[in-house]
């Protein structure tokens, strides 16, 4: 399912990637799930994307988006 690029998401986001052990972004780029993954490397440490309120509300499956993108997203 699509995820809106809206700064409800974002602000839902940054609490989850935020604390994220995997992302260290520092916030700099985020929803991941809507926008696709990251231009760089991620040391995979654990993911949160599974509990995040945006993925669970868009019935989102997967984990690491930071790493492997939203196939949902692309398949809508």
């Amino acid at each position: 399912m699509f995820v809106e690029n809206s700064q409800s998401n974002k602000d839902i986001c940054k609490q989850n990637c935020g604390t994220c052990p995997s992302y260290c972004g520092g916030g700099r780029k985020l929803l991941f799930c809507s926008k696709g993954n990251i231009n760089g490397s991620v040391e995979m440490k654990g993911c949160k994307c599974g509990m995040c309120p945006v993925a669970v509300a868009h019935k989102l499956d997967g984990a690491y988006f930071c790493v492997h993108g939203n196939l949902d997203t692309l398949i809508d």
